[in-house]
């Protein structure tokens, strides 16, 4: 299977255990990263790994790079205080909150219980 956007690096349940690799070269994206973060160059993974062309360096970064994005959540939304919407949600939290208290005042007032 590979990966959106990119036909370099492959992720296939019978290579590395279904990790990414770069083109099912059984040489894993992690590896590559760990590799360049170390301090080597392009230059000296040509060297060591010939079969790594620098197209497939920048697609195991670009792959990092899209793994690690946020995900995109949308912001909240703020509300309008002039819509009308708003307006009548405020009316019935308000007429609710006066019922409550009405209730309240008009309960019968209960006397304490004197223990014997």
């Amino acid at each position: 299977m590979n990966m959106p956007g990119s036909s370099r690096i492959t992720i296939h349940p019978a290579i590395c255990d279904g990790q990414p690799t770069v083109r099912g070269l059984r040489i894993p994206v992690w590896q590559v990263l760990e590799w360049l973060s170390g301090g080597c160059t392009a230059a000296e993974l040509a060297t060591a790994h010939p079969e790594l062309e620098p197209e497939d360096l920048q697609a195991c970064l670009a792959f990092a790079a899209e793994r690690l994005k946020p995900l995109h959540h949308p912001q909240p939304v703020v509300p309008d205080h002039n819509s009308e919407a708003w307006l009548l949600s405020r009316q019935r939290q308000w007429l609710a909150e006066q019922d409550f208290l009405k209730q309240l005042w008009e309960r019968p007032a209960t006397s304490p219980q004197s223990a014997d």
